[in-house]
């Protein structure tokens, strides 16, 4: 039996005891009041007169109403009898038929139209559930001990319906929640992708929980940003939820996870308290108004002490308040979804390092192949012209000398480039800081290049400020960092042209620029301009000698010191490189 054909059968059964009640006890209206989550008694079942349904379903006697009323009671056994004389001034002034007649005067036993009497009933632990209530006598007079046992037996009977209704409903309700929670926890096992988790798990939560809106939201990093991973159901639209609210819906569920328990708002009432002040919560409920919803029960996603997310679930104002079984239950989901979560990162940590030992694997085997090329022609140059020289030890050996000097200047500047390579490569080698003059490296390696240009009929120009800025880091390597960038710049500069150093500050950092009038690069040789062994597809570059290494290592020292570079460059014309670095005559390093 699902929950609303339990709803009928119940609304079936009260009314036929209400009717019972009226006909058998022998009065002209009986009632049944079923009492609320509020503590409030709401009329259900009106039987009797047929005028009197329309002005009694669904009244309400609020708690301190019914309190002063029980107060003033008389006990007629289980019955609760208030005479008119002693109604609270706060009783709701009961209904009477347009033909009943005038008590008669002078009668202790005569009905007064605004006596009231009441049968309590109770659950098995004591807790009551609601009453019966009846008026207007069909004697004109009060009940018989006769007519008060009946009337209590009628009570019963209701308080043994309405038990045994809530009974089953409490049974339904954890047998539908069990099925959503392993609905929920099946998704969250086979899926290891959090945005897919997070679509997939909406309608089973949106069913099993009975709401009608729900807003899954889950918070990763990816790649070292932060990503929000969002699905939503409404049963009003969906309309884009405000930035206060996720803020506001973020810090309840960092509360929640925190306390390991679910929020409810409703009617103004925040559980557990403290979660929000008055102000936020009436913030929430404003924007749950523009929804159509009245309450709202919002469940932390969480995995150990990390809360990642939260569920937002709402429904109707007139709709059931959350059990205490929801909110155990949407707690339970929040806590398989954050597992999923964690398991989808494991597995993500997982795959990227199995890609990064693949790919340093790869670029281990292609080092060592490009190494043993590299080594490969100048030895072999060098071993062949050194026996030359064993074979004609008479002859002129300038030629063979000239060849195997050039060939082992090469091999050096490999072994050196290699080292380097190695040492800016390294993650666990520090790094010295020091206030550097940056334009004091750019005069030693615009002297030290000076011979080569001017063979070259390159010009080298220095532009810099009359009190240049100093950078942050390590003189040696900086030294290294510029040296390569102005090697490569007077080496693929043509005859004429001019190689341009600009030195200047540039808010905290120190921006220098190293301009050519050379080969330039291609676009598609921009993209691997920085890989180890790169020397570019152009035909006139690759006749120009070099290791390849140069830009891997300038990249590397940059990255060291927390600076980034970028290329201008176009085929013909030229090549910039910008490189920006910390400054040391900042607030910060002074």
């Amino acid at each position: 039996m699902n929950q609303a054909s339990g709803l009928e059968s119940l609304q079936e059964l009260l009314d036929l005891v209400v009717e019972g009640a009226a006909d058998v006890v022998g009065f002209q209206v009986a009632a049944i009041s079923l009492l609320r989550s509020n503590g409030d008694m709401e009329i259900v079942a009106v039987g009797g007169h047929p005028d009197a349904t329309a002005q009694l379903i669904g009244r309400r006697t609020p708690r301190e109403s019914l309190e002063a009323e029980f107060a003033v009671a008389e006990h007629w056994g289980s019955l609760r009898f208030i005479p008119a004389a002693d109604l609270p001034t706060t009783a709701q002034t009961g209904w009477i038929a347009p033909e009943w007649d005038e008590q008669v005067i002078g009668d202790p036993d005569a009905w007064d139209p605004e006596d009231t009497l009441l049968a309590p009933f109770y659950d098995p632990t004591g807790e009551m559930l609601g009453m019966i209530s009846v008026d207007l006598p069909l004697s004109a007079k009060r009940p018989t001990q006769v007519q008060q046992g009946v009337l209590e037996v009628f009570a019963n009977q209701a308080g043994i319906a309405i038990n045994s209704f809530r009974q089953r409903q409490t049974l339904a309700e954890q047998v539908r929640l069990a099925a959503t929670a392993q609905s929920v926890a099946r998704i969250s096992q086979g899926v290891l992708e959090p945005s897919k988790v997070v679509e997939a798990i909406v309608d089973p939560i949106r069913t099993g929980l009975n709401c009608m809106g729900l807003w899954v939201r889950a918070f990763s990093n990816e790649d070292g940003a932060p990503k929000d991973h969002t699905a939503a159901y409404s049963a009003q639209g969906s309309p884009r939820t405000p930035p206060r609210m996720v803020e506001l819906a973020k810090r309840i569920g960092e509360r929640s996870w925190a306390d390991q328990a679910s929020a409810v708002v409703r009617n103004g009432m925040v559980h557990p308290a403290g979660v929000l002040s008055d102000e936020e919560a009436a913030e929430i409920l404003r924007f749950l108004s523009t929804t159509g919803a009245g309450s709202l029960l919002l469940a932390p996603i969480g995995a150990g002490t990390e809360c990642l997310g939260h569920m937002v679930l709402t429904r109707a104002e007139d709709a059931p308040p959350w059990s205490d079984a929801e909110r155990f239950a949407a707690l339970e989901i929040g806590r398989d979804v954050g597992r999923s979560i964690v398991n989808a990162r494991l597995f993500e940590l997982e795959r990227r390092m199995t890609s990064e030992l693949r790919r340093a694997d790869r670029a281990k085997t292609t080092l060592f192949s490009t190494v043993h090329h590299e080594l490969k022609n100048p030895l072999a140059s060098i071993v062949g012209h050194v026996e030359l020289l064993k074979e004609n030890p008479t002859d002129d050996a300038t030629w063979s000398l000239k060849v195997m000097a050039r060939n082992t200047h090469r091999l050096q500047s490999l072994v050196d480039d290699l080292l380097t390579l190695s040492k800016v490569s390294d993650p666990d080698r520090p790094l010295v800081r020091e206030r550097v003059d940056i334009s004091e490296l750019v005069r030693d390696a615009a002297d030290m290049f000076l011979p080569r240009a001017t063979q070259e009929d390159v010009a080298i120009e220095v532009v810099a400020p009359a009190n240049p800025p100093t950078a942050w880091g390590s003189g040696n390597e900086l030294a290294r960092l510029i040296e390569n960038l102005m090697s490569n710049a007077v080496k693929y500069t043509t005859d004429g042209g001019v190689v341009t150093v600009t030195l200047r500050p540039v808010g905290d950092k120190v921006e220098l620029v190293v301009s050519d009038q050379g080969l330039g690069i291609s676009r598609t040789d921009l993209q691997s301009l920085f890989t180890e062994f790169f020397r570019g597809t152009n035909p006139d570059a690759l006749e120009v000698p070099g290791t390849g290494l140069g830009l891997s290592i300038v990249q590397r020292i940059v990255a060291r010191h927390n600076g980034t570079i970028s290329v201008d460059s176009e085929l013909g014309k030229g090549t910039s490189f910008t490189v920006l670095l910390p400054r040391a005559d900042t607030p910060d390093h002074s």
